[in-house]
């Protein structure tokens, strides 16, 4: 049973399921919007956009496939935040009173759910961690040993820009350009425009 395939599941939980197409730069749903359900990642990219008191936009991690997206929504009456695709994407929707009885009446979907949640948390630590870094080569080099460690492979592919993998780590675009620099003239790395490849996972 998985939430990330939604032939596994239950019947009664399978009818209620709806999916959704989402265009570049269309909204799944806004900051504040009544929360009615959760969803999971199919295919594309979805940026997650808190909108401060004084105006100001505050951006979480990528959502990409197999993620879960809102799942706060359970929990609470509206959206924190709104949602807004990066490129062409496809969710799987989970309204809320369908999923809470499910997960209350069946002990292996809940089991999932918080597996997806401690992998969730996990993420986060990892970039809180990374932000902690100081030197930016540093921090540059622990997060494509990360992602090579997801990926079980040492060479990274980058499905966005450059200026956006430098938002997620807290640096600006020229400051991850030099940092990539630093690491391919050490020779810890060597890159084409979209792929960086690790020659040394245990450098540091």
């Amino acid at each position: 049973m998985n939430l990330q395939s939604p032939e596994s599941l239950p019947p009664e939980l399978r009818h209620v399921i709806i999916h959704r197409e989402l265009e570049p730069k269309e909204s799944l749903f806004q900051q504040g919007d009544e929360a009615k359900a959760f969803y999971v990642v199919e295919t594309g990219r979805l940026k997650l956009v808190r909108y401060t008191s004084d105006g100001k936009e505050v951006t979480f991690p990528i959502a990409r496939r197999g993620e879960m997206i809102a799942e706060i929504a359970l929990f609470s009456d509206t959206y924190p935040y709104a949602v807004i695709a990066e490129v062409a994407s496809r969710v799987i929707i989970y309204p809320k009173q369908p999923i809470l009885t499910a997960l209350r009446h069946n002990s292996e979907l809940a089991e999932d759910f918080m597996a997806m949640l401690v992998q969730k948390i996990h993420d986060l630590k990892i970039r809180l961690e990374l932000r902690d870094i100081r030197a930016a080569h540093e921090r540059v080099l622990r997060y494509l040993q990360y992602m090579a460690q997801l990926s079980e492979q040492t060479t990274i592919t980058f499905d966005r820009p450059l200026k956006d993998i430098a938002v997620d780590l807290g640096l600006t675009p020229e400051t991850l350009s030099r940092a990539l620099t630093r690491l391919e003239r050490e020779g810890i790395i060597t890159r084409t425009r979209l792929q960086i490849k690790l020659q040394n996972l245990s450098a540091a």
